[in-house]
């Protein structure tokens, strides 16, 4: 059954599907994410994608999206109740791999999620071989999964994700403003998209079309609101 079983207070983001994910040169992650017929273990930079393609996957395939940067504190007896999960979306599992006992938790998961034919996906920051891992047994099980690299975009991917996610909100981005956008904001995809939503939420207060001086208004705004005193 399509959805998500949520676990405590964590949600799925509204935004997070396939088709609102700009795939570039990761088509094959979407591929084998959407097909699932094989454990999967994603990483790659902050703000890479990570973890909108993990809760697209979950949003796809059912089962439960775990965040661990978030979780962690709950400790490993957390995952006790997702061994028999029909699908498993892990996030971060860079966050709690230098901890031997968050290891014991995450092979007995995986473990009885691979007996059982359940598919899981998991995330980190950096590939297999290369986390801090306190037990060798759990760094075999991830190598054991299709691993992917995430793969930065380019500048033309990265005027087409502006042009997507502005479009999916209803909003025609001038080719000034994505211009300027990327010249001035940092250029990964998780800046890009708070840039698109901010200026949506912007165009809908002011009730003006998108311009670039209403564009370099509203983030001067944003930035301000958000800078320490």
């Amino acid at each position: 059954m399509k959805g998500a079983q949520l676990p405590l207070a964590v949600h799925l983001r509204d935004t997070a599907s396939f088709e609102s994910f700009f795939a570039g040169d990761n088509v094959d992650v979407v591929v084998a994410l959407r097909a699932l017929s094989a454990p999967v273990l994603l990483f790659g930079a902050a703000h890479s994608g990570r973890t909108h393609l993990l809760q697209a996957a979950c949003r796809e395939h059912g089962g439960a999206y775990l965040p661990l940067t978030e979780l962690a504190s709950l400790g490993p007896s957390l995952l006790d109740g997702y061994a028999e999960s029909p699908a498993l979306f892990i996030d971060d599992v860079d966050t709690v791999s230098h901890d031997a006992t968050w290891c014991t938790a995450l092979i007995r998961v995986i473990d009885r999620l691979r007996s059982d034919s359940h598919p899981y996906v998991l995330s980190a920051a950096a590939a297999p071989d290369r986390m801090e891992i306190a037990r060798a047994d759990l760094r075999t099980r991830l190598s054991q999964c299709a691993v992917f690299g995430l793969r930065p975009l380019d500048d033309d991917q990265r005027r087409a994700l502006l042009q997507l996610r502005a479009r999916l909100r209803g909003i025609q981005l001038p080719d000034e403003v994505s211009r300027w956008l990327l010249t001035t904001r940092a250029r990964d995809t998780g800046s890009l998209i708070e840039a698109i939503e901010i200026l949506d939420r912007e165009t809908l207060t002011r009730k003006r079309r998108l311009t670039l001086p209403l564009a370099q208004a509203a983030l001067a705004d944003a930035s301000a609101r958000t800078s320490p005193d």
